[in-house]
């Protein structure tokens, strides 16, 4: 995993959150500090963090990244990448080569290792998951990153809420 720290440099290099990239997948995740406002938020991000949403998901994520890198149908993109030593079209390495900065903004990522991202992120991730296992009876062990673990029951989930219904 690689992390970027997302700043802000017309608001005195700003801290805004955290990019996360993970290789194996090729699949980027933020995480905004809940000090943002939409105001002061990425732009793209404005709709969730208005609503309260502080972590992105991929889809959402890789767009602010194609923001920030050459487009993958520019003119002469076949020359751009030979002349910078990237065999293909690479949103990572192209990310790297710009450090996330682009003409409509102030912001700018910076390469950080696990032990500098700030407590309120490290707790946030501590929530996340990072694996599940299928059970019988319709259940789930789910492994959170903070070691714990846990038991869903589908069928209880489905009687609760009705994103779980069955539609036929």
């Amino acid at each position: 995993m690689t992390i970027f720290e997302i700043k802000d440099e017309s608001n005195k290099d700003r801290l805004l959150g955290y990019l996360f990239y993970y290789p194996k997948r090729k699949r980027f995740y933020t995480e905004l500090l809940k000090s943002l406002d939409e105001w002061n938020a990425p732009f793209i991000f404005w709709g969730q963090v208005k609503k309260g949403e502080y972590s992105i998901g991929h889809e959402k994520s890789l767009e602010f990244v194609r923001q920030r890198i050459i487009p993958s149908d520019r003119q002469n993109i076949g020359m751009i990448l030979r002349d910078n030593n990237i065999p293909e079209y690479d949103e990572y390495r192209l990310l790297l080569l710009s450090q996330g900065r682009c003409a409509q903004d102030e912001i700018y990522l910076v390469k950080v290792d696990e032990e500098s991202i700030v407590e309120e992120i490290k707790d946030r991730l501590t929530l996340k998951i990072r694996d599940v296992m299928a059970l019988s009876g319709n259940r789930l062990m789910v492994f959170f990153k903070n070691y714990r673990t846990g038991i869903i029951d589908i069928e209880e989930l489905r009687k609760e809420d009705r994103f779980f219904f069955t539609y036929t």
